[in-house]
């Protein structure tokens, strides 16, 4: 099943990155190795602009966005987890010292998240 619209049916492969919650993107940064963030954040970059254009073209008239277009979005979020490690821990998935991002519990209901 694509889960993606289909301008950007090539990033199929990334699925996984499609994650609803900050909570959902951070642990998923931090299990797996550099090697695959580095890959991610190098499929997505050359993108950003393309999906922030969609994105913001597509919106409902009710202000939301169809599923395709939501997953898109949770796709452009994961690359934004993902962006700190890929520009400064490199070759680290985590702050080198730092505490345990797992011990953060994300408020997912905070004024200040990111519009769906």
């Amino acid at each position: 099943m694509t889960m993606l619209p289909e301008k950007f049916a090539h990033l199929e492969a990334w699925n996984a990155w499609c994650l609803a919650t900050e909570t959902e993107r951070n642990h998923r940064r931090v299990s797996l190795p550099f090697a695959d963030i580095s890959a991610f954040g190098a499929a997505m970059l050359p993108e950003v602009e393309a999906i922030c254009a969609y994105i913001d073209a597509n919106r409902t008239a009710e202000g939301g966005y169809d599923e395709k277009t939501l997953n898109l979005f949770h796709l452009l979020l994961s690359l934004a987890e993902c962006a700190p490690a890929i520009e400064s821990y490199n070759p680290e998935v985590e702050v080198v010292d730092g505490y345990d991002t797992k011990r953060f519990v994300a408020d997912e209901k905070h004024r200040l998240r990111p519009a769906i």
